[in-house]
């Protein structure tokens, strides 16, 4: 698929047959190169084990040095969501999630919204976190920048690299990738969007996140909010049972599955 010359890397799990199941839609992070969806495993391991078509996009793919913001980010997206057919549900994770809730207004009233830390809106603080790690990405230290993004999306209390990894040599590419996203997530507030969406939505965040909390949520009346204890960025890999239920209820309760 492309847009204005733009390649957008997919995946897609589930059925092989686009025609009778539900169609989710996955918006990715920020993430320093494609990763095939990986980000989203057990999430879209329970969509597509509940029937559904899944369809994983790079958000950042439609990104270049002409885009300043989600907002122009998001009118990329717009003008491409089309080509991807009819959406059941949207999903998205961070940047993904934000982008996603911009969408709300472009997809079905009755469309069903599923974000994983996807901000809403945005404040200081959290701001000054994503602006460090655009600034180190920006100055040539994507190892660093990629270190310290891997320390915030970890839980309170449980800031240190966890999986060994350590920070990488500088790589351009990914260097841009991450001081973009990070950047185009400042001054997000999309609240009266989400709110105004008439379909349902669940949103899912850390307890302890040191990015994105249940501060940065929106929601309506009839849509839900769960916080994760004693998780961080990635409440679907750190509990991943938990999410993976929370998920399959919210599939049953409006009928996608």
């Amino acid at each position: 698929m492309t847009h204005a010359g733009f390649a957008v890397p997919t995946a897609v799990f589930g059925p092989e047959t686009a025609v009778g199941p539900a169609h989710a839609l996955v918006l990715a992070p920020v993430t320093p190169s494609w990763d095939e969806g990986a980000f989203f495993a057990p999430v879209t391991r329970v969509l597509a084990d509940a029937g559904l078509r899944v369809t994983v996009v790079d958000t950042l793919s439609l990104w270049d040095e002409e885009i300043d913001s989600l907002d122009s980010l998001v009118a990329r997206w717009r003008a491409l969501l089309p080509q991807y057919g009819h959406v059941d549900l949207i999903c998205g994770n961070a940047l993904g999630g934000a982008v996603a809730q911009a969408l709300l207004p472009e997809v079905a009233a009755d469309t069903a919204a599923l974000l994983v830390s996807g901000p809403a809106r945005t404040d200081a603080l959290l701001e000054a976190r994503l602006t460090e790690i655009a600034e180190l990405a920006a100055g040539g230290r994507s190892g660093d920048a990629l270190a310290l993004l891997n320390r915030r999306v970890q839980p309170h209390g449980r800031s240190r690299v966890t999986d060994g990894t350590a920070p990488t040599p500088h790589d351009p590419s990914a260097g841009r990738r991450l001081a973009a996203g990070m950047r185009m997530l400042c001054g997000v507030d999309v609240t009266d969007t989400v709110r105004s969406h008439p379909g349902p939505l669940l949103q899912i965040v850390g307890g302890d996140s040191q990015l994105v909390t249940r501060h940065h949520t929106a929601a309506a009346s009839h849509h839900r909010v769960h916080v994760i204890p004693r998780t961080g960025m990635r409440p679907h890999i750190e509990r991943t049972a938990e999410v993976s239920a929370l998920v399959g209820t919210f599939l049953r309760e409006k009928g996608l599955i």
